[in-house]
């Protein structure tokens, strides 16, 4: 099989493991609150959703609304209005007040966790989206129930799946393993700055729980001719991070972390190599140190601008200290 055939299905581009309109994904939670969100067509209908989301770490949703397609003016009669679904009028509204308060539009597809995770920050209560004090208008009477705002409470770690603690500490374990005596490390490109943000802030003091980049320090440091294969997307030291499926191999952080594919293509691109392509440690550091002056350059995208949520930027718009002090400092 070739590299284009051992690609990973189901992401986000391809067909969603779920589609919903934008307004049930806040009716799923109120109905993981104990009401019965009217939303819905029973029950079993929220239910399937909750229980995909808490199943399946990288479950995408898409959320979809019929705002785009209401008719013009001009193809309807009286009798049309008259007969017009007023509920259906609602729910458009619904829809699109759910939308722009995730910064989102109809079609758009996340994992779960980056959803709900938005969803309960940006969101304090149904009342204003779902209900109103407008005749005509009032709209759920359960979305004063307090259902929703008893869920927001707890947090996200209620509503999506979560790796437990035994999993991840097990799965450090194994990759410190590896880390400290494989011949060959395969290692992403931009963890190597992320490696040097922490050294250059702490002194390499200290353990990274939800990564291995302490131990690649410490084994840098007792064999700086290491071999590494510098590899695209999760590597090895991923494997412990709360953000890890290890079903799927993918990173469920919110936004996939995307923009760590980004910075990988970034440092490649600046070193001159390509996935796959074989280094000694000690060149890799030095070549990366000369040709990437500071994070503002691969996690900044070049300006420090965030764009999007999805594109926040590490370290700062005007760049990480603690990469900058690594690099000054660095003499192996």
């Amino acid at each position: 099989m070739s590299y284009r055939d051992k690609m990973i299905g189901a992401g986000l581009c391809d067909a969603p493991q779920c589609q919903i309109a934008a307004r049930k994904l806040l009716g799923t939670v109120c109905t993981a609150g104990g009401a019965r969100c009217p939303l819905f067509r029973g029950p079993e209908e929220a239910g399937a959703v909750l229980d995909l989301v808490q199943r399946h770490p990288a479950a995408s949703l898409r959320l979809v609304s019929d705002a785009d397609c209401i008719p013009h003016y001009t193809t309807l009669e009286a009798d049309d209005y008259v007969a017009m679904d007023r509920e259906g009028v609602l729910n458009r509204a619904r829809d699109l007040r759910v939308l722009q308060r995730l910064g989102l539009a109809p079609g758009d597809t996340r994992r779960a966790r980056y959803l709900y995770q938005l969803l309960l920050e940006r969101v304090e209560t149904p009342q204003g989206i779902c209900a109103s004090n407008n005749p005509g208008w009032e709209g759920c009477p359960l979305a004063r129930s307090g259902a929703y705002e008893s869920v927001r409470a707890l947090g996200w770690k209620a509503l999506v799946h979560h790796r437990p603690e035994a999993d991840m500490a097990e799965a450090r374990r194994l990759s410190v393993e590896r880390v400290c005596g494989d011949r060959v490390l395969r290692i992403r490109p931009h963890h190597f700055m992320c490696m040097a943000c922490w050294v250059g802030t702490t002194g390499g003091e200290g353990d990274r729980p939800d990564d291995t980049l302490d131990e690649l320090y410490r084994r840098i440091l007792r064999d700086p001719d290491l071999e590494v294969v510098l590899v695209e997307g999760n590597c090895e030291a991923c494997h412990c991070c709360d953000g890890f499926d290890p079903q799927t191999t993918r990173c469920v952080h919110p936004g996939g972390l995307i923009r760590d594919y980004l910075k990988d293509l970034e440092v490649f691109q600046r070193l001159g190599m390509m996935p796959g392509d074989r280094i000694n440690a000690r060149v890799l550091l030095r070549r990366l140190f000369a040709c990437v002056t500071s994070t503002t350059q691969v996690c900044g995208y070049g300006d420090g601008r965030v764009t999007s949520r999805e594109w926040s930027v590490c370290g700062g718009p005007t760049g990480d200290a603690g990469y900058t002090r690594m690099r000054e400092t660095w003499n192996l």
